[in-house]
């Protein structure tokens, strides 16, 4: 009876003592705790987040104080007195923005969407890594796999030679006949070799993407209940869902709005402005300590003419990355037809294979059977015995990949549509609510505290 996948894997990865298995799905719910893209990436927005602060203070006010002290001391001819004039001053100044000639509101509106256009490309950093966090799983459960099959087909092809090296004794086949067995042992024994590196670095992978080390993997659940009916379905729900498209739109409406705040500088800006100064005055000659206390309140108007083309310049240039915007979106929109259709043809082409695969295996069984009762009546050799192995081992490495290739284009395929979200695929995890820190930023006025998760 041929192993199963489900058989093979457990078998590659099953220990001693009774343990836990980690689940595909427990091991992305560690990722998207742990992975330091992923937190990196949710750092930078909130970096992003601050821009919407930044844009709002134009409409608030600015105060300062500003504090004076001077001392001159003369000497001339006719007067060498070195007394001096003191004097000193201390004063409070407000501005208020009235008016800037929108500028400000359509900065707000561009930094706005620029933090959702940052958000979704934030949701696109998530789906790369639970992406490559499922891959790695599944890397270490195949070369794992594979390296059990390596070991027993090593474990049956010693077997073999002993037992042709005692037939070889009697007479019963020659030294060819041995040699070749010989010749198939040693390549077993190199597979096997190669096979336990590509596990040795698979597992160096898991360890860097999911943050510890493969310890009791078992075989991934079901898939189908997370995918689509058929392409149409997937394509449809991506055009209106894919973080890469969001991403892109959102980055065209920032990019529109900034345009109307760079030629907002052309127009007239209005300030109300307040300043309470108190100044002391001790001159010299000893005439007394003179104090003077002012409050100013005023409005203060610009109109801007020329200001060495810097302000045109700053236009023209806000114009071409609109176009460039325009063209991203466009861009992106591809983009997703694509990635979608790829990903869909894969997944298909896998899952069409894997029957193909299993209808092989079991026809190689049949024939290994038939050519070890053949030989033994010596109606065939050694050699087809060693290549009726050889075919049977290669069908079942085949069917190893194709089932990793199968959940991998399975992912890709959730990735395109922009369902492969820890909320998406039910991890058991706290999900990382990106508004939130974007509701608390935007009208923050005195703080410096600043929020590490």
């Amino acid at each position: 009876m041929k192993k199963s996948f489900v058989s093979v894997l457990m078998l590659a990865t099953m220990l001693s003592s009774p343990v836990k298995a980690v689940t595909i799905f427990e091991a992305m719910g560690e990722a998207y705790t742990n992975n330091p893209t992923l937190q990196a990436q949710r750092a930078y927005l909130r970096s992003v987040d601050e821009n919407v602060a930044i844009a709002k203070s134009g409409y608030r006010p600015s105060l300062y104080v500003q504090g004076d002290y001077s001392e001159v001391n003369t000497n001339d001819d006719l007067d060498t007195s070195s007394d001096g004039n003191t004097s000193k001053s201390i004063s409070a100044n407000l501005t208020q923005p009235l008016f800037s000639g929108f500028q400000t509101i359509n900065s707000v509106k561009s930094a706005d969407n620029t933090v959702l256009s940052e958000q979704n490309n934030l949701m696109n950093t998530e789906q790369d890594v639970l992406l490559n966090a499922s891959t790695v799983y599944l890397n270490v459960l195949q070369n794992a796999a594979i390296v059990e099959l390596q070991k027993n087909n090593e474990k049956l092809l010693k077997k073999r030679l002993d037992e042709t090296l005692e037939r070889f004794k009697v007479g019963e086949v020659t030294r060819t006949d041995v040699s070749q067995a010989k010749a198939r042992y040693s390549s077993a024994k190199s597979d096997r070799i190669s096979s336990e590196g590509d596990l040795e670095a698979a597992k160096a992978e898991y360890a860097q993407v999911i943050g510890s080390e493969p310890k009791d993997l078992s075989e991934p659940g079901e898939i189908d209940g997370f995918l689509p009916k058929d392409f149409n379905a997937a394509y449809e729900y991506a055009k209106a869902n894919s973080y890469t498209l969001l991403r892109a739109q959102y980055a065209l409406e920032a990019q529109k709005y900034d345009v109307k705040a760079k030629t907002g500088a052309l127009l007239p800006s209005v300030n109300l402005e307040g300043s309470v100064a108190k100044t002391n005055q001790n001159p010299a000659g000893g005439f007394g300590e003179h104090t003077m206390d002012d409050v100013t309140v005023g409005v203060n108007f610009q109109m801007p003419l020329y200001e060495a083309g810097e302000t045109r310049a700053k236009i023209r240039q806000s114009k071409y990355l609109k176009w460039q915007a325009q063209e991203q979106v466009l861009e992106a929109e591809r983009q997703v037809r694509m990635e979608v259709k790829k990903a869909w043809e894969y997944m298909s082409t896998n899952k069409a294979q894997l029957k193909s695969i299993a209808d092989q295996i079991v026809a190689n069984e049949v024939a290994l059977d038939g050519v070890q009762k053949e030989e033994a009546l010596g109606n065939r050799t050694i050699l087809d015995v060693l290549n009726a192995y050889q075919e049977l081992l290669n069908s079942k490495v085949e069917e190893v990949k194709a089932k990793r290739n199968y959940y991998v284009a399975s992912m890709n395929v959730l990735m395109a549509m922009g369902k492969l979200t820890a909320q998406d695929m039910k991890l058991n995890v706290d999900i990382y609510d990106a508004k939130k820190h974007y509701k608390e930023t935007r009208d923050k006025w005195f703080s410096l505290s600043v929020d590490e998760k």
